[in-house]
């Protein structure tokens, strides 16, 4: 119990920093992935039902942690009874966890479904979606029926011993569990960007994109060695707030990073058009006041006006790149999904 109050001490401040970094982050991500579903008037399915779920639920252990963790450092001692407060928080936190993760890995496979509409792949997503549930139901109750009754934890925790299961087990157990799914999750979709008929550089692009999410299985790697030891009854608490923090943050925008192509590829072009537009009047005014030839002039304006990006042609082949093309949200283009 000293080992905890030195380590909220330590880390809790570093902890609050890093959830309130992602909770804007996680914010901007999702808000992002909507604007991208509406830029393209792809229809808002369960994916997005799932992720903003998930965001929900991350912020409401965002605000759990933050109150447990200002109200623990107010401690001056185990006897002080902000130690109550703190532990009631930790276990309203951990009870938020699973869901989070559940819910961002279905708006992941919810996605590939939309990405992939091969028979074989929604086969294999239905599986996957069924392990997490088969997951998640028992994680989430043992999570909270850790003790026996539960607020021993934060009632009476020199009771802890007696009254609750050997948490760090459970822990690592269940944490393993999940990042066995991350990797499926992750692994999912690359054997069948492998088979599309697109160009290398573009396959490359996507099975990248993808790939990002071993951010995800790293992060819970790091999460279990940094929380848990072996022998030890329960965990590190303020260590597995903050790193549960960043493994979570950074699942939620993994989800919503393959969605944003469109959404660039439109901004590119705006700052294209714009651009071109910009240049090409600037340099129309100077032919016009240097020019001493009518003809001379309209050569000049149209030779700079013509082969923009942001004319007329250009910006509408561009438009086309990333707008209805694109509403399998990574670019595929038509008849690329055909495996």
């Amino acid at each position: 119990m000293q080992d905890m109050l030195t380590s909220l001490l330590a880390h809790g401040g570093t902890t609050i920093v890093v959830a309130s970094f992602f909770a804007v982050l996680t914010t901007v991500g999702v808000v992002l992935r909507l604007i991208t579903n509406w830029s393209t008037k792809a229809k808002y399915g369960w994916g997005e039902a799932c992720i903003i779920t998930a965001l929900g639920l991350y912020f409401a252990q965002y605000g759990v942690q933050v109150h447990g963790i200002v109200e623990g450092r107010k401690m001056k001692s185990l006897m002080d009874p902000h130690l109550t407060t703190y532990l009631r928080a930790v276990y309203i936190a951990g009870e938020f966890y699973f869901p989070v993760i559940f819910f961002t890995n279905m708006s992941i496979l919810f996605l590939y479904r939309r990405l992939f509409p091969v028979q074989s792949f929604k086969l294999l997503t239905t599986i996957l979606m069924v392990a997490h549930a088969l997951w998640v139901i028992p994680a989430f109750a043992a999570e909270t029926a850790m003790c026996s009754p539960p607020s021993v934890l934060w009632e009476a925790p020199l009771l802890i011993p007696e009254k609750c299961f050997f948490y760090s087990t459970f822990f690592i157990v269940m944490c393993s569990v999940e990042l066995v799914l991350d990797v499926c999750v992750l692994a999912l979709p690359l054997f069948y960007v492998s088979r599309l008929k697109l160009p290398w550089p573009r396959k490359a692009e996507l099975s990248f994109i993808f790939l990002l999410g071993g951010l995800v299985v790293i992060t819970g790697i790091v999460r279990i060695l940094k929380s848990a030891e072996a022998g030890v009854q329960a965990i590190d608490f303020v260590l597995d707030m903050l790193w549960l923090d960043v493994h979570s943050g950074i699942a939620i925008l993994c989800a919503c990073l393959p969605t944003y192509r469109p959404l660039i590829v439109r901004s590119a072009a705006f700052l294209s058009s714009h651009g071109s537009k910009l240049f090409s009047s600037r340099g129309s005014s100077a032919a016009k006041s240097a020019g001493k030839s009518g003809n001379s002039n309209s050569t000049g304006g149209n030779g700079l006006s013509n082969g923009t990006i942001g004319s007329g042609g250009g910006y509408k082949k561009y438009e086309k790149f990333g707008s209805l093309e694109e509403v399998q949200l990574v670019g595929l283009p038509r008849g690329a999904d055909r495996v």
